[in-house]
């Protein structure tokens, strides 16, 4: 066995065998596990219900538009002036009272210290303020709506009040104005818009921004993997150095040998802790997802996009002109086609060359800070260079998601140090549609650009391994490239 191969076996043996490394892979997917788990549980809406108390400066304007979605069920009780849904049967979450007992021309400032102060208001979680409008409460009048809380309501719980007032103001502008809601349902009714490709053979929408999403999330794992293992690199040779052992290893290896044998040792290291961690994750995934998919959980999921269950199922579907079975089946067509036109195994061969190009190419550089430097406090002023092209790298994929094929991403897809990140979001963006020459020339960069970078870490490597004491200053890494 070649000397590099002994070097990659004892890294890779000496560092899978340790109980942290063993700990830390078992422990990760259990954690993520549980923080699903918990986020969906702790974020899980509260089973309360919403007294909504209604003040309206413009009389009977209000009160018949909350009243008239009341009679859909049954006619609402009336008590001098109040009128009520006792039953709730606007909605079981939400009940609207109509309160007029309040002096005209009460400014807002008095109806909320009124709301605050007076005897039975504290029964009210919310108020509801209509002011009077100037041109008889035909188009400015809800333009204003005020909502006084006690205790800040839920941000889905504020969505779904609002979408109801706004429903009901809609109402009432259609019959001011005489207008056939019929009509207006039919020019308002949203049209969904598709942009194809045009050697695509399907006429659905290309979706390129969900298809971005996908080669960001690819993107933002090889990120995350060159940091921590890179990191890994760098701390090991520090190790070695400061405990003088590298000195005895260098009398039987080159120091390039033993800093690649270092660098592909702590990288299969990485690539087995990632696979078992995809394997045990995934598993928790397919036996916990039906679970997590139950009502509770489900409704937890969605409050975190602070977008109601009712409002998703019900108010957003009608509104469009679709019933739930359609919204189910617009959302499993959506996941088919993602599925049917991303080039799935094209992408993981692509994510593997860029994983591991991008680990090779980092984790090179970050060994040559590791030999250059006494102790890990001395690292700071040589990983900024080496980090920030990465973490630009993260920062334009993000951007580029809405316009993978912007000249800043085709430019950033071809530089080696950010191409491991954004070729990715390219590359799924597209489909693989024209990225053939693109993927080869980035490719060939990236490899020519990791034997330059590693000759370069070579040079530092052996000059920096058996040097101490010295504070090492850029000037003094030029030179050492000389020798």
């Amino acid at each position: 066995m070649s000397k590099i191969g002994l070097i990659i076996k004892r890294e890779y043996g000496s560092r899978v065998k340790k109980k942290s490394f063993i700990i830390l892979t078992l422990l990760v997917p259990f954690l993520v596990a549980g923080l699903l788990v918990a986020l969906a549980y702790l974020s899980a809406p509260e089973e309360k219900n919403y007294k909504i108390l209604v003040v309206d400066e413009a009389t009977a304007v209000t009160k018949h538009l909350f009243i008239e979605q009341a009679k859909r069920a049954q006619e609402p009780e009336q008590k001098g002036n109040i009128v009520t849904d006792p039953e709730g049967h606007l909605n079981d979450k939400y009940k609207f009272i109509y309160y007029d007992n309040v002096e005209a021309g009460k400014s807002f400032e008095e109806v909320k210290d009124l709301f605050a102060e007076e005897e039975g208001m504290q029964d009210y979680d919310l108020l509801v303020y209509v002011p009077t409008s100037d041109d008889g409460g035909t188009s400015k009048l809800f333009n204003s709506v005020k909502v006084v809380f006690r205790e800040i309501p839920p941000a889905h719980v504020q969505t779904h009040i609002t979408q109801i007032i706004n429903n009901s103001v809609e109402k009432h502008k259609l019959e001011a104005f005489e207008i056939d809601p019929d009509l207006y349902k039919s020019v308002k009714s949203q049209i969904r818009v598709d942009f194809n490709d045009v050697k695509s053979e399907d006429d659905r929408d290309s979706m390129v921004e969900e298809k971005s999403v996908i080669g960001f999330v690819f993107g933002l794992l090889i990120y995350l993997f060159i940091f921590f293992y890179g990191v890994q690199v760098m701390k090991g040779v520090i190790e070695e150095k400061t405990s003088r052992i590298v000195e005895v290893i260098v009398s039987s290896v080159k120091p390039f040998e033993l800093m690649m044998g270092k660098i592909i040792g702590i990288m299969l290291v990485g690539l087995t802790q990632f696979a078992m961690w995809v394997t045990l994750i995934g598993t928790f995934a397919i036996v916990g997802l039906p679970f997590l998919v139950s009502d509770k959980y489900a409704a937890g999921f969605q409050a975190t996009q602070n977008i109601p269950t009712e409002q998703v199922t019900g108010d957003v579907a009608n509104h469009m002109g679709l019933n739930e079975q359609a919204v189910t089946a617009q959302n499993s067509d959506t996941l088919m086609y993602l599925f049917n036109e991303v080039p799935w195994v094209s992408l993981i061969f692509i994510f593997l060359f860029f994983f591991i190009g991008g680990y090779l190419l980092y984790g090179s550089l970050m060994a040559a800070v590791g030999a250059a430097v006494d102790s890990e406090t001395d690292t700071q002023q040589f990983m900024l260079p080496v980090t920030l092209p990465l973490i630009f790298a993260y920062m334009i994929s993000l951007i580029g998601i809405q316009d993978p094929n912007s000249t800043i991403m085709q430019w950033c897809s071809q530089i080696p140090f950010t191409s491991p990140i954004v070729m990715l979001v390219r590359y799924s963006a597209n489909g693989g549609d024209g990225m053939t020459l693109p993927l080869i020339s980035s490719m060939i960069l990236l490899i020519v650009t990791f034997i330059g970078t590693t000759w370069v870490a070579g040079k530092i490597y052996r000059t920096g391994i058996l040097m101490y004491g010295k504070k090492i200053t850029y000037k003094e890494l030029f030179k050492w490239l000389k020798y």
